[in-house]
């Protein structure tokens, strides 16, 4: 997804810096960038949404982590300490979606 926004950027930009004679790094830096920018912080909380909402699934299966102490919590009928658990991942997830929110409403 990242390597189609390379291709659908602005090469006007890079074409203006190329001929004042600038170096690759400061091409890069200045005019591939910060168009690729929104994207690449876009992908990037996507994929850490993604990683916590999977981490449980995957904890539940076997991987450990918090997923496998909920799995034994509901093992040893703690149903108090499973709540606890659950709701935790609830407001974590919550949480990142309130922060994850808040970037991409400022970044577009």
């Amino acid at each position: 997804m990242l390597a189609e926004r390379i291709e659908e950027i602005d090469w006007g930009q890079v074409e203006a810096l190329r001929s004042t004679g600038t170096g690759t790094f400061t091409v890069l830096q200045f005019g591939v960038l910060p168009q690729i920018m929104p994207r690449q912080i876009g992908l990037s909380i996507y994929q850490l949404d993604s990683n916590l909402r999977a981490s449980a699934v995957v904890g539940i299966v076997g991987a450990g982590g918090i997923g496998s102490t909920l799995m034994n919590a509901f093992g040893r009928y703690d149903y108090d300490f499973a709540l606890a658990i659950t709701l935790v991942i609830i407001a974590v997830i919550l949480v990142s979606e309130a922060i994850s929110g808040r970037i991409r409403k400022n970044i577009w």
